[in-house]
């Protein structure tokens, strides 16, 4: 199979990743970043009333391997704030 008219791209028509199928998945609330911040408000939304009455979906995404690996670098953890979000973590 050749392509012309292309000279941009070097894959034809037939095989144009943009016309792919893709896999979605439906949330009622997506928090970008796994950070203390994105943490913080996905579980005070997911222990909301709404959340338990409704059944709110919530996801949280992070472009790191894991949630907040791009906050902690060697430093100690002040756990205070945690503390006050979920008491006896």
């Amino acid at each position: 199979l050749r392509c012309s008219g292309l000279p941009y791209r070097n894959f034809c028509q037939e095989n144009d990743p943009q016309k792919e199928p893709r896999e979605s998945m439906e949330y009622d609330i997506v928090i970008v970043g796994g950070g203390p911040a994105g943490l913080a408000a996905a579980i005070q939304i997911a222990g909301s009333k709404l959340a338990q009455t409704e059944g709110v979906s919530v996801c949280v995404v992070e472009k790191g391997a894991e949630i907040g690996s791009h906050v902690l670098s060697g430093n100690v953890f002040d756990p205070i704030a945690l503390n006050e979000l979920i008491p006896d973590w």
